[in-house]
């Protein structure tokens, strides 16, 4: 073989290897879009939680929202978003 051939062979190589690569990464993305949507649904969940609770609570301290978010997440052993959640509701529970 000269080395023309093997230039071309190794060209060549390359350009199916960077064909296939980029066929599977556009093929995994179309397979995985529900865990994003789930993601955004979350995330927008989660700022729901925290504007409904920065509102109920706008007249607290931060020291006292702190203090309030921790009480929640001893007693009942949740994250933050969950403690939150459940600080509004008793709070509108209470004052209806």
């Amino acid at each position: 073989m000269d080395t023309v051939q093997i230039i071309l062979g190794l060209l060549i190589l390359l350009l199916v290897g960077g064909v296939a690569y980029y066929a599977s990464q556009h093929r995994s993305h179309d397979l995985r879009p529900a865990p994003a949507t789930r993601r955004q649904a979350e995330s927008g969940r989660q700022s729901d939680i925290h504007r409904d609770f920065q509102r109920v609570f706008s007249m607290t301290s931060a020291h006292g929202k702190e203090g309030l978010i921790k009480r929640w997440m001893d007693r009942t052993g949740c994250d933050r978003t969950e403690a939150m959640r459940l600080a509004t509701e008793e709070w509108r529970r209470d004052n209806r």
